[in-house]
């Protein structure tokens, strides 16, 4: 069921939601007007008025042709668009045979982004939390986490039990530490780095006033990130087979 939801929040919001309408683009006819946009601009579509028929780069000296890869379906959903800008950095949007609009790895910092988002990662969180939960012991605590962090764990249950508020272990780990966890119990099995990765994505997701890239090596990272999520949400879908 929550799988499904997920997929339904992904087809919400669209490359549409996200692209600078064709009207509002800066065009150019010739390199020189081009070349004055460049310090705003990676990419001036040509020409400046009628149909936008190829475009200027900030690389190359002359009009570049659009070709099929820097295309991108108006409806497409913003993982799929992820998928694209992580290898050609932008696209022209394409509805019923005409460009309406273009969209740069920039637009991902769009408001719009964190919203499916935010439910894939509170998804993946719930389906590795449930995969494990019954089976922490607090001496298995000690195997990942140092002294001093199964401490913390230990008087922050204490005190939801004082409060008798006590859920067992719900509410007390971060999501590096359930990450953590669920490698302790081999229900997944990430390196340092990956979980730095998801780490950093979901303080972004959950933060309005962060960007989810600054630079466009961090569409990788953002790309590592959902396609992560996705399989350990298969996870849950592999149990109920």
């Amino acid at each position: 069921m929550q799988t499904k939801i997920i997929e339904r929040i992904r087809k919400v919001i669209t490359v549409e939601d996200l692209m600078t309408n064709a009207k509002l683009l800066k065009r150019a006819d010739n390199i020189l007007d081009a070349k004055s946009l460049f310090n705003e601009y990676d990419v001036i579509p040509y020409p400046q008025k009628g149909k936008i028929k190829g475009f200027f780069h900030r690389d190359c000296e002359s009009i570049k042709p659009i070709e099929i890869k820097n295309l991108v379906s108006n409806g497409t959903d913003i993982f799929e668009l992820l998928k694209l800008l992580d290898k050609y950095q932008f696209c022209f949007v394409l509805s019923a045979n005409e460009i309406i609009g273009y969209v740069h790895y920039s637009d991902l910092n769009k408001h719009s982004t964190k919203i499916p988002l935010f439910v894939l990662f509170e998804n993946t969180e719930r389906i590795l939390w449930q995969q494990f939960e019954h089976r922490i012991k607090e001496k298995d605590l000690f195997r990942i986490f140092k002294e001093k962090q199964v401490k913390k764990f230990l008087k922050e249950r204490e005190k939801n039990i004082s409060k008798n508020v006590d859920i067992g272990w719900a509410g007390i780990f971060t999501f590096p530490s359930i990450l953590r966890l669920a490698g302790l119990y081999g229900v997944v099995n990430f390196d340092d780095k990956k979980i730095r990765i998801l780490k950093e994505t979901r303080n972004k997701v959950a933060h309005s006033d962060r960007n989810l890239v600054n630079s466009y090596g961090e569409v990788k990272h953002l790309l590592i990130a959902i396609n992560t999520c996705s399989q350990i949400i298969n996870i849950e879908k592999d149990i109920k087979r």
